[in-house]
């Protein structure tokens, strides 16, 4: 992006996007000098491993020119950020990566995603089973202790029969609140960058799509959002059984080349149209009008 009025428009977009992350910002005690010292951790940062050039060592000066901060600030940073932890992966949970491959089609699912009722274990190891399935992910923790994992936070239900149920479609625990947060970090970002890559890349776009009424009655919400929960829910099933296919993790023969990590989302919001200024009658009395 070049230009000032495109320079303006993004600076413009920026700020309407810090809104709603200000907001959270000031409920959750986070004050502004923190909150500046985090971004300019994320501008170091940024500027050392995706600003650098090639034939040059990335110095305080260089990153100084780049960020706008001190020399003395940028080699504070630097020497700070050697000690901070490793960000956490949501992802990297026993209970997604049942859900994962459970739902990525067969053996252990129809070919639309949708979960099979899986036995405990079966004498025959190539039938489908919740044994084979924590197996294939190769989780190095017993089968039964994953089991009782899941029951805890009721991602599946043991029947009395012996099978095994997937109850939930997704794993966010109503009560987990750092994980999350820890979505909060992620979600977000992917989405910014897809469309900033969209605005950079027009002739090569990533999927990003929406559809927008700004006209719902709040008596209908209720059955739009259970409705759009079934949409969502099927979208991510194919999404998944889609992504799966291709995962050289599940299927050694798929194409190779880079790794690369993919992620198809997709999310609901709703909030309160303004409503236009209510229509006011003329003033009474005669209006004079100038000669």
């Amino acid at each position: 992006m070049v230009g000032r009025a495109l320079k303006d428009q993004f600076a413009a977009a920026i700020y309407r996007l810090l809104r709603p992350i200000v907001r959270q910002l000031i409920a959750q005690g986070v004050s502004y000098p923190a909150f500046c010292r985090m971004v300019k951790e994320v501008y170091v940062d940024i500027a050392e491993r995706e600003f650098a050039l090639p034939f040059k060592r990335q110095t305080d000066s260089r990153l100084a020119l780049v960020t706008g901060l001190n020399r003395k600030e940028i080699a504070r940073l630097r020497e700070r950020r050697a000690f901070d932890r490793p960000p956490i992966e949501v992802e990297d949970t026993i209970a997604t990566h049942v859900i994962g491959r459970w739902m990525g089609g067969p053996p252990f699912a129809a070919p639309d995603g949708t979960p099979k009722r899986l036995p405990y274990e079966s004498r025959r190891s190539k039938l489908p089973s919740f044994a084979r399935l924590v197996r294939e992910i190769s989780v190095d923790i017993p089968v039964r202790s994953v089991l009782d994992e899941l029951l805890r936070t009721g991602v599946v239900a043991l029947q009395a029969n012996g099978e095994v149920i997937l109850q939930r479609q997704a794993h966010i625990p109503a009560t987990d609140v750092p994980m999350k947060l820890t979505l909060l970090g992620s979600d977000p970002a992917e989405l910014f960058s897809t469309i900033v890559h969209n605005i950079e890349h027009p002739d090569a776009p990533r999927l990003q799509r929406k559809v927008v009424y700004d006209h719902i009655g709040a008596a209908a919400l209720a059955d739009v959002r259970a409705a759009a929960t079934v949409a969502g829910e099927e979208f991510i099933r194919r999404a998944n059984v889609l992504l799966g296919s291709y995962d050289r993790d599940r299927n050694p023969a798929a194409p190779g080349g880079t790794r690369t990590r993919v992620v198809m989302g997709i999310y609901y919001f709703d909030e309160d149209t303004p409503q236009p200024p209510a229509r006011t009658s003329p003033p009474p009395g005669r209006i004079r009008r100038s000669q």
